[in-house]
């Protein structure tokens, strides 16, 4: 009972070895854990991206089946990068891919991303456009027709011509190189693209998704066949 209270104060403690030992651990975990979670997070930007890309050339093909039947779609708005989005035109109805939906990959994009991106952008006119952000997917539609003046990518009955596609990936995100080529290969895995160029039903060549370009490419013609 009249022992050194010191030596047992000493016996429930850390000695400093082992303290660094722990230390050390900890590290080491550490080092490997976090690259693997950026990795992970990494792969699943790159699927989402893959999976809204996928989600448009769907609605798209789905929107040329109703022009057949007279039905008008609007399939995304006109948005401008970096500025919130405004409610669609009265008679316009509400956009099939949604206006207020994020791109998830925005802010690899080359020379830093602004700070609203939405993951869709709508358009009129008769060829591809190449994003300007990575992980945007663009729509190129038709313009709309009376009553309906909302501005964007629309199909209308009638539409006698293709509808383009494309998505934001490699050189467009040099903010984040990996990210840009986890898209290309995530977007050519689940067929929304090809690796090789393609040439679609009246011969026009959608370029190949690969390692080194800005964009990846689909085509959907008016009777619904699509590209790749």
């Amino acid at each position: 009972m009249s022992g050194n209270p010191r030596a047992g104060a000493r016996g429930a403690g850390f000695t400093l070895i082992e303290a660094m030992v722990v230390i050390a651990i900890i590290s080491v975990l550490a080092a490997i854990a976090v690259p693997v979670y950026e990795r992970y997070t990494a792969v699943a930007r790159a699927q989402d991206v893959a999976e809204d890309f996928h989600a448009a050339i769907s609605a798209v093909a789905d929107a040329m089946s109703g022009a057949q039947a007279g039905q008008a779609t609007l399939i995304a708005l006109g948005n401008t990068q970096g500025v919130p989005a405004a409610a669609p035109a009265s008679g316009s109805g509400v956009p099939v891919l949604s206006d207020r939906l994020m791109d998830p990959a925005a802010f690899a994009t080359t020379g830093g991303a602004s700070p609203i991106n939405f993951a869709y952008i709508g358009s009129s006119g008769t060829t591809f456009t190449v994003p300007a952000y990575c992980g945007e997917v663009d729509v190129v539609g038709e313009g709309p027709k009376a009553p309906a003046t909302a501005t964007g990518a629309w199909i209308n009955p009638g539409i006698t011509r293709s509808v383009y596609l494309s998505v934001g990936v490699g050189r467009t995100c040099g903010n984040d190189a990996p990210l840009g080529q986890d898209i290309i290969n995530a977007i050519v895995a689940n067929g929304s693209s090809a690796p090789l160029p393609v040439a679609d039903s009246t011969g026009h060549t959608v370029s190949p998704c690969l390692s080194g370009v800005t964009a990846c490419y689909a085509e959907v013609g008016s009777n619904g066949s699509i590209t790749p």
